[in-house]
């Protein structure tokens, strides 16, 4: 039951000062987010507690909110950092090992090591593949698009120039401009985007 391990949230409304309350509240957020971890809803939380649903689903989405969630790119230095910090650790060890149990258990380690990080640089290159493809994929969706509008504007320039009688002369030179500088610079503008 988790009302013998948490603090209700009527009594901690008695503590004296604001400095003790914010800790205590912070308690409290921090009894509804391990009760969360271990699987249990925030009503059997706020029940067990004895405390209103509201005030319990209030702490959570604070405690939610003031998250702020690190981009892959950030995720990935930090893994690499503390997998750097463990094989100083672990090559320290190997210059004071006394065993070759020691010594064969330290080689596992910087086995375990060196997995973590070829799995951890494989996951990094697989993300950046897959953000080339996205960008593939939208820019030739892009280019088509672009395509497509540009022939259906040439053919409704085409069709209004019939309706109001203009020259062959005058018809065919613009039509040969929008061909020639409207298309090629904005399929440019698109394929220096995706190479960028």
């Amino acid at each position: 039951m988790l009302s013998d391990r948490v603090v209700p949230y009527h009594k901690l409304a008695r503590i004296g000062n604001m400095t003790q309350v914010q800790n205590s509240l912070d308690a409290f957020t921090k009894q509804i987010r391990d009760e969360r971890i271990k699987g249990h809803s925030l009503e059997e939380i706020a029940s067990d507690i004895g405390v209103p649903v509201v005030e319990v689903v209030e702490a959570w989405q604070n405690y939610i909110s003031s998250f702020t969630i690190e981009s892959k790119e950030e995720q990935w230095i930090l893994h690499l950092a503390r997998l750097e910090n463990l094989l100083v650790k672990v090559n320290r060890a190997l210059e004071d090992y006394e065993s070759i149990e020691d010594f064969e258990v330290i080689l596992k380690l910087l086995d375990r090591i060196e997995a973590l990080q070829s799995l951890n640089l494989s996951r990094k290159e697989e993300a950046e593949r897959k953000a080339d493809e996205m960008y593939r994929l939208q820019a030739e969706q892009l280019i088509g698009i672009v395509t497509a509008t540009h022939k259906s504007m040439l053919e409704s320039l085409d069709k209004a120039f019939h309706k109001h009688k203009v020259g062959a002369k005058a018809k065919e030179s613009i039509l040969t401009d929008m061909g020639e500088k409207f298309l090629p610079k904005a399929l440019e503008a698109i394929e220096a985007e995706v190479e960028d």
